[in-house]
Order: structure tokens, then sequence, then C-alpha cells
């Protein structure tokens, strides 16, 4: 019970801050196993929105994107309308590619024409984020910026470690984080409250993260989080460049979240999707929907928030509002599975090679499980 008040609480806080500027999953990888085309009608969580954004690009019939926290799911709205409208790509990477815009109340006016009113109102009181840096904005950002700070790591240090063979990158990795994140006011701040909400995990994720590794501390898990990330191709993982220098590698054309990238850009213009966004908690906007009406359900990592009660209800919930057939996307700090330990087999079967290899694949390296399901009815 007091895990799940602490988490009660977290909750109600992490909805109520500006956390994240970008989506902390391989949105390549969700596209490469999520079978888009154009009858889909896909309904997911937004989280920061690059997924959301990256989605218009497979031109689905429609995407509907929900979230608790407002000003992620602003964001969400703002990158995926831009995606569809904004045909200047010099203006659109300026955007969300450098997150710097040199006149950017005008073109977030355009922009927010049509989308909800408290979205518009949202930018309007905001535009002034992109004059600096839309990446230095937000919990983790700051957190990150502290992070580089202390270590001295930036830019020229990451392009330094990406010509490294793996082993030299473990090493360089050792040799500037481990002492520092194990003094104890830097492991003291790791543990806080304060750094699980920048992170995004509550405190039933962090202790199910922590069993998962064996029981290390929090600072040993970072670490090992580190050095996995180093074992990825560096020269394009954005998660990697955006934590360690702060902007992504301008100097790959592949190296930024793929709703910048130019063809999917050029895609995504000529997409016909019908976007919608809602401030809400996933399970109202299921609960008004009729059968039938969703093909695919985007859920980030939310289900590992949840207490047993709310996670069975979410399934259920899933499997009335789904076509047959649909597909089920969410991701796990564990290996075990939530649906076979609430006994869901027969409405939910796993579609095992494909979600193997996007848990292989997956480079930001923070879940262990990135699983697709098949809705049975």
């Amino acid at each position: 019970m007091i895990t799940t008040l602490k988490d009660r609480a977290f909750q109600s806080v992490f909805s109520n801050l500006f956390v994240y500027n970008i989506l902390w999953e391989d949105s390549e990888v969700d596209a490469a196993f999520l079978g888009l085309d154009e009858t889909s009608a896909v309904l997911a969580i937004s989280a920061a929105g690059c997924g959301v954004a990256g989605l218009v690009a497979h031109n689905p019939a429609s995407v509907d994107a929900v979230d608790i926290n407002r000003h992620h799911l602003a964001l969400a709205a703002l990158k995926a309308t831009a995606a569809m409208r904004l045909r200047s790509y010099d203006e659109f990477y300026a955007l969300f590619g450098l997150g710097v815009h040199t006149h950017p109340d005008a073109v977030l006016g355009r922009l927010v024409d049509g989308l909800p009113p408290w979205i518009a109102v949202f930018w309007a009181r905001r535009s002034h984020l992109f004059r600096s840096s839309l990446y230095q904005c937000g919990l983790t950002a700051r957190m990150l910026s502290a992070f580089r700070r202390l270590t001295g790591v930036d830019a020229d240090w990451m392009r330094s470690l990406v010509r490294k063979s793996t082993a030299d990158r473990m090493r360089d990795i050792d040799d500037v984080f481990a002492t520092a994140i194990r003094k104890p006011h830097i492991a003291a701040a790791l543990r806080s409250p304060a750094q699980l909400l920048s992170l995004g995990i509550n405190f039933t994720q962090r202790d199910r993260l922590l069993a998962e590794n064996g029981g290390c501390d929090f600072s040993s898990l970072i670490l090992a989080h580190l050095r996995a990330v180093a074992g990825t191709n560096l020269e394009t993982n954005w998660f990697a460049w955006y934590a360690i220098a702060g902007t992504f590698n301008h100097d790959r054309s592949d190296a930024a979240p793929p709703f910048v990238r130019a063809g999917n850009h050029e895609r995504s213009i000529r997409a016909t999707t019908r976007l919608s966004f809602r401030h809400a908690s996933i399970l109202d906007r299921l609960a008004e929907a009729p059968a039938s009406t969703w093909s695919h359900y985007m859920l980030c990592d939310a289900v590992d928030w949840m207490p047993e009660p709310v996670q069975r209800r979410l399934f259920a919930e899933i499997h009335r509002t789904s076509r047959d057939g649909g597909t089920m996307l969410y991701r796990s700090v564990e290996d075990g599975s939530i649906v076979e330990r609430l006994g869901l087999q027969k409405q939910f079967r796993l579609k095992q090679p494909d979600s193997d290899e996007a848990s292989r694949l997956d480079r930001t390296r923070q879940y262990r499980r990135v699983n697709f399901y098949e809705v049975v009815q």
C-alpha cells in the first residue's frame, strides 16, 4: 500500500511537469514491426511526441494521441502537426532538429490553428522556448545538463567516443562516470524522487529495475545502462547524443529522431492522417470508444506503472475496442510478461520473433522488453 501511495503521488506530480522534450523510446524500431498501412487506426500515449509524429510518415487513417501530461501532449501535437503542415524542411529541422527558431511566434501560430484551443494557448505562452532551445527545456534536460557539468562531457567527447572500439568506450565510461556517480552527494541525488521524475521511473518501476539487475544500487544501474548504450552504433544513436552532447549529431542525416529526417518529412507532408489530441488518461479514452475502433495501441511503458487491477481494466478495454488481429505495443523494465502473469494469453498473443528482435534492437537500452501482442477476438 505504501508503494501504491508513493506511485500515486509520483503520477500526480509527473502529470503536471514538463519532463521530456524527446521520446525515450526507439520509434524507428517500433515502425519496423507495427505493420501500419492506410487503413490503420492508432491509439497512442503521446509522451513527448516523437513516436506520434513519426507515425504520420506511414499515413495511417487516424492517430488518436492521449496523455495525462498536458506539456507532453501539447508538444506531441506540435510535432505531428508540423510534420504534416510545415513544407519547408529547413524550418522544420530548425524547430525539431536544432530546437531553435529565430521567429517562433509566427510559425507556431500557423501550426496550432485548428488544434484544441488549450494547445493554441499553451504555445502562444511558450513560443519563447524555441528562441534558446527546446532541447534545453524540461526536467530531464536540466538533469542531463547538470550531469554534463559534473563530468565534463560534451559533443567533442562524444565524437571521440564514436571513433573508439566498444571495449575502449567502456573504459572511458568507467573513467569518467564511475567515480562521479559514486560520490555520496551524487549517489544520493540519483536515488531522490526528483531524479526518478526526470527519468520517468516511478517507485515500482525502480524496484523492478533493481530486482531485475540482481538487487544492485541505483548508481550501479545507471553505470550499467551507460555501458549498454556504449555497445550501440553511437554515431546515429540520437538518445546517446542528446544525453552526452545536449544535441543530436547534425553531421549525419540519419542521426536525428526518425520524424525529423528528410525522407520521413517528405512522406508526412503528403499524408492524409486524421490527428486528434486528448488530455486524459488512456483508460478514459478507451471507455468512451465503441468496439472495433482501433487497430494499433502504443502504450509506452505505462503498463509498468499500473497496479494489477488497473492493468486488467486496461487490457479488457483494449480487447473490447480492438479490431480483430490488432497490435498492442508496450515496453517493460522486466523480462516477465505482464499478460502471462494476468492469465490473458488467449486474448493477447505475443509476437515472439518480432518482440525479441525489437527488444534487441532498441537503442535506448532502457527496457528489457519491447513487446508486440496480437489482439485475438
